[in-house]
């Protein structure tokens, strides 16, 4: 087979963004041989990149049997979202004390294309688009704490797909109360209220994560 030249490293990132699109099915298994044939590689690259991921908790590795798509159980979203509650509200109340006036800009911004995404029409692209500009929202948020390793903690938390479930699950009223919070942290970080941003920060993560537990719930 011929082969191109690919880094370890840009091999990790093509099977992380499948991961992260959810392009392989819920407990699929992952085979080496193919994905080095699809992505024009040598096994070695995928063997290392697929060891990566199940080190991040993307894959689960079996010995013998190969690495699979991780099944989320209520257990892993549960552990997930507590350690969200626990670091995410006290970055934003910090974020309160050293937020620039460019970032709070740019979260009005994206608060503003936020709440016209979720007037639109349902769909994978109007998914695709809120999960990025909502993405890009919290980054600028954390990042402002100025706490790198939290920082970093939390965005290998937030990247995993379960938290694109969230607004698939939302009905209009939660599309409108989610819409409504990020304005409301906005004002609080520039009104650099740090209780403020805390607690709207805490009720925001607390109903999304009883919109994805009810996801689950229902589908299991």
């Amino acid at each position: 087979m011929h082969t191109i030249s690919r880094s370890s490293e840009e091999v990790y990132v093509a099977i992380r963004q499948a991961l992260e699109q959810t392009r392989y099915a819920d407990g699929a298994y992952l085979r080496e041989a193919q994905l080095a044939q699809q992505l024009g590689v040598s096994r070695t690259p995928v063997r290392e990149a697929l060891r990566r991921l199940g080190a991040e908790g993307w894959l689960e590795v079996r010995p013998n049997y190969g690495a699979r798509v991780k099944r989320w159980s209520l257990r892993d979203v549960e552990e997930i979202f507590e350690a969200r509650l626990l670091i995410e509200p006290y970055l934003a109340g910090r974020a309160a004390a050293h937020i620039t006036a460019d970032e709070i800009e740019r979260l009005t911004q994206l608060a503003t294309q936020m709440r016209a995404i979720a007037d639109g029409p349902p769909g994978e692209q109007t998914t695709e688009a809120w999960f990025a500009a909502n993405a890009s929202f919290h980054a600028i948020i954390t990042a402002a704490a100025r706490n790198e390793r939290l920082d970093q903690s939390l965005k290998s938390m937030k990247e995993m797909p379960l938290i694109k479930w969230t607004f698939d699950t939302f009905s209009a009223e939660d599309r409108e109360r989610s819409t409504r919070q990020h304005f409301e942290i906005v004002t609080a970080l520039a009104e650099r209220n740090a209780p403020w941003a805390e607690a709207v920060t805490r009720c925001h993560i607390a109903a999304a994560e009883k919109s994805v537990l009810d996801r689950l719930r229902g589908n299991s």
